[in-house]
């Protein structure tokens, strides 16, 4: 077949477009330092590429849900801190309390503390963390402490959050609310309650041990449920622990509770004429003490000398309940303390195992981007080495197509 010079010019100029394109392509990719992402150009290694970026997918997820709780975690601590450092200043509130010799603004100045203390701890009881999350309520969405009639009560649940970080199952990342503050009667709030409480008239006037000699009218604040509380009766003749029925409508139950250890204290009880206050008689002084259970925020027992025909012979003092006497104060305080301790090693304990978990999903994701960067970056020596010789193989086609296209018949001829 004869080629023409316009059919030699085209296919030539076909041919270095070519060459131009591939020097371009490898160009574009060594400013790139990527391969050709198209899986057409090496399917072996896209479906790899595709596996190892589902791989880090799956790890990125996983590090945003561990960099999530640990900040969850970090700021539990730093709430408990804070909790921490109020139950120090609980504890010294109530050691200075245990001081017999304090005034009476002494003693309001204490309870101002006290009750400034309570809100601040209530406030960090129902501390959110970043997200709007409670930290203290399990896995209850509202708050986790609540006011009441009855002080501060729990709302949460006793679940903890979970998150999963790493291969191995679900990691707790919250403490819940009864956890951190206690229950029952080591309850932080029921501590601090009682803090006020003693730090407050009427109970503030009130004496762990009340004393009076016979004849002495015993005065009861009654209710209308079947309340009882337990006091320690002493007498001329000894002591006894008695067994006090609180119901508004059976005052009568407390006069035989009384007279049933009369024989080991000396001491008679009988029901006066308002049919409410109980005069004791004993041949000689009659005293309370130890009382558990009752009102804890005024006295439920009162005891006073009287004449008899019932003038008050006496100062009347009320009862201040174990609970609330100094000793028992200053040593619930220290065991709040040292719970709250506790719980701030259970949280950091916690925050320890997700920088672990998190390193090692950070271990991991170093070798999944070291197998990408092995598949995708390109090796920019051979590629070099290509280009260069493209670059040769397209200067040489030019100079030989114009030094052709240059000739005609005449040069033939010569």
């Amino acid at each position: 077949m004869t080629i023409g010079d316009a059919l030699f010019a085209r296919f030539s100029i076909r041919s270095m477009n070519a060459v131009g394109l591939e020097i371009a392509t490898l160009q574009e990719r060594v400013s790139s330092g990527l391969n050709d992402p198209r899986a057409s150009a090496d399917p072996t290694r896209a479906t790899e590429l595709s596996a190892l970026r589902d791989v880090r997918a799956r790890l990125d997820t996983r590090e945003a849900v561990g960099r999530s709780a640990a900040d969850r975690l970090a700021f539990t601590d730093q709430t408990l801190e804070s909790l921490s450092e109020n139950l120090r200043q609980l504890k010294e509130i109530t050691l200075r309390a245990a001081n017999d010799t304090l005034t009476s603004e002494a003693h309001a100045a204490l309870r101002m503390e006290a009750v400034t203390l309570r809100d601040a701890m209530l406030s960090a009881a129902n501390a959110k963390d970043m997200t709007g999350r409670p930290l203290f309520s399990g896995t209850s969405p509202g708050p986790a402490f609540v006011e009441t009639s009855e002080g501060v009560v729990y709302r949460g649940n006793d679940a903890v959050t979970l998150s999963q970080i790493g291969e191995r199952g679900n990691l707790a990342t919250s403490l819940s609310g009864r956890q951190v503050f206690g229950e029952d009667e080591q309850n932080v709030f029921r501590i601090l309650d009682d803090t006020i409480a003693s730090l407050t008239e009427p109970m503030l006037s009130a004496r762990p041990i009340v004393r009076a000699q016979s004849p002495a009218d015993l005065d009861i604040v009654r209710t209308r449920g079947d309340a009882s509380l337990d006091v320690v009766l002493t007498g001329p003749l000894g002591a006894s622990p008695v067994r006090l029925g609180l119901r508004i409508d059976a005052p009568g139950e407390t006069v035989a509770a009384i007279n049933a250890q009369s024989a080991v204290t000396g001491v008679i009880a009988e029901l006066g004429t308002d049919g409410k206050a109980i005069r004791l008689r004993a041949d000689g002084e009659v005293s309370l003490s130890a009382q558990t259970g009752g009102d804890r925020t005024r006295p439920t027992l009162t005891l006073g000398a009287v004449q008899e025909n019932g003038q008050p012979a006496g100062p009347v003092t009320g009862l201040r309940p174990t609970a609330l006497t100094a000793n028992a104060l200053v040593a619930d305080a220290g065991l709040a303390v040292d719970h709250m301790a506790t719980m701030r090693a259970a949280a950091g304990s916690l925050a320890a195992e997700m920088d672990r978990q998190l390193e090692a999903l950070a271990k991991q994701r170093l070798t999944v981007d070291q197998s990408v960067s092995k598949l995708q970056d390109l090796d920019v020596a051979a590629t070099l080495t290509k280009l260069q010789s493209l670059l040769m193989t397209e200067q040489a086609s030019q100079m030989t197509f114009v030094k052709i296209v240059g000739q005609s018949l005449f040069s033939y001829l010569r």
